[in-house]
């Protein structure tokens, strides 16, 4: 066949790929599925009294909107990341309110730690289970969702869907277990969080590699 009658062909007969949806948009639908995924992952496991211990004071309630925020702000940004061209000031949502979220759970844990604090805490296990189990479900659809777009930065794409999931699954951990302090919480959660983050910043080139999708498309 004709070089130039086949590339007259191709050019007739190709259909343009529908547009994503806004980034907007595809964090509410993953945020509708997964925030409903927490709810019943979470009421499975927290009783009446776990919600009386935790209490509905200002130093409870405020990280855990916080956590929420940042769980969407990340969201947004990541889904913003796999589009050619996005503007890089959306990266300041999910670090804005992610060191709000810092700030405040480390303020209140530096006056905990100045009255001294324990940070023996046997049952905190099963809020980092919940961090990185009750996680997988909502990563592995973001990172599918994740899959349709152009990944030209995957290390930081996997970074901000990591903490977007761990910034809600934090909120279902917190409410399921109570805990002795705050400090505690910046310690175990704090921790688990930050090397979840790394992890997938890490391996974002092996779950996002752009080459492999581009071939596959």
């Amino acid at each position: 066949m004709n070089t130039d009658r086949l590339i007259e062909r191709l050019a007739q007969e190709a259909e343009p790929a529908p547009p994503l949806a806004q980034p907007w948009t595809r964090a509410a639908a993953w945020l509708a599925g997964v925030v409903l995924y927490l709810f019943v992952v979470t009421l499975s496991m927290t009783s009446s009294a776990d919600v009386a211990a935790n209490g509905i004071g200002w130093r409870f309630v405020f990280p855990q909107i916080a956590a929420i925020v940042t769980g969407l702000a990340a969201a947004v940004a990541a889904f913003a990341s796999i589009v050619p061209g996005y503007s890089r000031r959306i990266l300041a949502l999910p670090a804005v309110a992610a060191a709000v979220w810092l700030g405040s759970v480390a303020g209140w844990s530096l006056q905990e730690w100045n009255q001294g604090v324990s940070l023996a805490a046997p049952r905190e296990w099963l809020c980092v289970a919940m961090i990185v189990g009750g996680g997988a479900v909502p990563a592995l659809l973001m990172s599918t969702m994740l899959r349709r777009g152009a990944p030209l930065t995957p290390g930081v794409t996997m970074a901000l869907a990591a903490l977007a999931v761990t910034g809600l699954t934090n909120v279902g951990a917190c409410l399921s277990e109570p805990h002795p302090s705050t400090a505690v919480v910046l310690i175990w959660h704090g921790g688990t969080i930050v090397a979840l983050v790394a992890l997938a910043a890490w391996m974002g080139r092996r779950v996002l590699n752009w080459e492999r999708l581009r071939a596959a498309a």
